[in-house]
């Protein structure tokens, strides 16, 4: 993962194998992943980090952790950890590879903590919070680890959850690109989406009490 690049509303399609950051008003910022294995890390030596990761790691955090600290990585449903450095795993040692469940906390080098969660049984897609205070050089509210959809809505069962929001919007993959589609009257770029709509580099949705812009991550 490289620099966090905005680009055109006019581009025409989404970017195969990308990950994207959904900036969503009066909720925050999140990163949407959507590789199977995500390398966690410290921050890389100047000239190589970019504002996520760096070439060490995809995720290269504010924090004394090694370059390639641990890799999460998503198989089917399940979510497994494979330790490269110090890592507790709800208190206990990771020496090699463990089976993650929600509300899984991992804790890197002591007092870097992170906690997996898995809102729904509806979808496989996962969450990572930053329980403590050590974040990229481009502050997340949090990162969404897609499988095949991801839930935003004002409920607990959502991935991201949008307090005063009338209801769900689901974005899911259909090949290369990610959709969205909702219930609920919105629209991608002033155009109506409910049925379904490709989000490309830039595209910006809203609809009563909601809205969020979507770019890309190169």
């Amino acid at each position: 993962m490289g620099f966090f690049t905005p680009t055109s509303r006019d581009s025409q399609q989404s970017v195969a194998g990308a990950n994207y950051l959904l900036w969503i008003d009066g909720v925050g910022t999140w990163l949407v992943y959507l590789k199977e294995s995500l390398r966690i890390g410290g921050p890389g030596v100047p000239g190589t980090t970019g504002t996520l990761g760096s070439e060490w790691a995809d995720l290269s955090l504010l924090s004394n952790l090694s370059r390639h600290h641990a890799t999460l990585i998503r198989s089917g449903e399940s979510y497994y950890l494979e330790a490269k450095a110090p890592v507790l795993c709800n208190e206990r040692p990771v020496n090699d590879r463990v089976l993650l469940s929600d509300q899984t906390e991992l804790r890197l080098n002591q007092d870097t903590i992170l906690t997996l969660t898995q809102p729904t049984a509806l979808s496989a897609s996962a969450c990572l919070q930053f329980t403590s205070y050590h974040q990229p050089q481009l502050r997340l509210d949090g990162i969404v680890l897609m499988a095949e959809n991801c839930l935003l809505g004002p409920t607990q069962e959502n991935h991201i959850v949008c307090p005063g929001w009338p209801g769900s919007v689901i974005l899911y993959r259909q090949g290369d690109q990610i959709l969205c589609r909702s219930r609920q009257e919105i629209y991608v770029n002033e155009e109506p989406a409910s049925q379904g709509a490709v989000l490309t580099p830039g595209s910006v949705l809203s609809g009563p009490d909601l809205r969020f812009r979507w770019e890309v991550v190169v």
